[in-house]
C-alpha cells in the first residue's frame, strides 16, 4: 500500500475518536459569559429593605364614661394650711427642732467638703457654706437633715457680695436628695417658686419685692419660710406672707436644704446659718 494511502486511513481514524464540538454548539466567548452572568444577575428579584415600624401614636382613646369605676366612698379633702397673716415664727411657739450647723453631720459633710468644680460646699463656723464659682446659672445643692412633710419650715440665710440675678434659696420635700421644691431669692429682690424634676426646673410663680420683704444686695440676711400641708403652700420672707400656691408634685416629707447659683457674681457666695421647722402633723 503505498505510504500516502496509509497516511489518510490513520487521519480518518483518528477523526473518528475525537469528541470535537459540534456547529451548533460554538465555544463560549469571554464576551457571551459577561452577558450571561448579566442576564443571571437581572433575573434575580429586587430585595425589598424592610419596612419600619409605625411607632404608636401617645394619645390614648377616650374611654367611655361606663369604664370609669364609680368610688364607693368619697375621697378625703387634702389638707390646706391655716392662713397665718403674722410671721409663723411667733405664732407657732417653740420649734420642733432646730439645726445651728454646729457640724455638717446632717448635711454628710462631717469628713470633707464637696467640690465638684462648679459649686463648692461645706460647714464651718456655725454655717452651711455654698459658693457657685461661675455667673453662669449653673444649679448647686444640697439637702440633708430629717425628712419633713407637713411643717412650717425656714431658714437663715446671709449672702457674701452679690449683685443682679444671683440666686439662693430654700430647697424642701426633696425625696431622693436630688428632686424637690425650690423657693428662690435674688439679690435684687426677686422671688420664684418651682421645683427640679431631676432632669429640669419647672417654674410655678415668680414675683417682685412685695412690701420690700426682701433685703437686697450684698452682705445681707434673709429669713425663707414655707408654710406647707399637703399640696398647699404659704411663702415667706423675713415674716412676711408673700403668696399661697398649690401643687402636688411632691407631697410626701423629704429631706431640706439650699440651692445657689451665680449669674452676676464669680464665687458668689451664701451662709445658711439655721434650719428650723414647726411638724404640723
Amino acid at each position: 500500500m503505498p505510504k500516502w494511502i496509509l497516511s489518510l486511513v490513520l487521519i480518518l481514524v483518528f477523526l473518528a475518536g475525537c469528541n470535537l464540538p459540534t456547529s451548533g454548539s460554538p465555544t463560549p466567548t469571554i464576551d457571551l459569559v459577561g452577558t450571561q452572568i448579566a442576564a443571571i444577575l437581572t433575573s434575580q428579584p429586587t430585595v425589598q429593605p424592610p419596612l419600619t415600624d409605625t411607632p404608636a401614636s401617645t394619645v390614648q382613646p377616650a374611654q367611655p364614661i361606663s369604664a370609669t369605676p364609680t368610688p364607693t366612698t368619697s375621697p378625703e379633702p387634702s389638707p390646706t394650711p391655716t392662713p397665718i397673716g403674722e410671721d409663723p415664727r411667733r405664732v407657732l411657739g417653740n420649734p420642733t427642732f432646730v439645726d445651728t450647723l454646729d457640724s455638717g453631720r446632717s448635711f454628710g459633710l462631717q469628713d470633707k467638703p464637696y467640690d465638684d468644680d462648679y459649686t463648692f460646699i461645706r460647714v464651718e463656723n456655725g454655717a452651711l457654706v455654698l459658693t457657685s464659682r461661675y455667673a453662669t446659672g449653673y444649679r448647686g445643692w444640697r439637702t440633708g437633715g430629717a425628712k419633713v412633710g407637713n411643717a412650717y419650715l425656714e431658714t437663715l440665710v446671709r449672702t457674701g457680695e452679690c449683685g443682679g440675678l444671683d440666686t439662693y434659696g430654700l430647697v424642701f420635700r426633696s425625696p431622693d436628695f436630688v428632686k424637690g421644691y425650690w423657693f428662690q431669692l435674688t439679690c435684687d429682690g426677686q422671688w420664684a417658686f418651682g421645683y427640679w424634676d431631676g432632669q429640669q426646673y419647672v417654674n410655678l410663680a415668680e414675683g417682685g419685692n412685695l412690701n420690700d420683704a426682701i433685703r437686697t444686695g450684698s452682705n445681707q440676711t434673709n429669713r425663707i419660710g414655707v408654710y406647707a400641708v399637703g399640696g398647699n403652700y404659704t411663702l415667706y420672707i423675713n415674716g412676711i406672707k408673700i403668696r399661697e400656691i398649690s401643687d402636688n408634685t411632691f407631697t410626701e416629707p423629704g429631706s431640706y436644704g439650699i440651692v445657689i447659683a451665680a449669674r452676676n457674681t464669680p464665687n458668689f457666695t451664701v451662709y445658711a446659718e439655721e434650719f428650723a421647722y414647726w411638724r404640723l402633723d
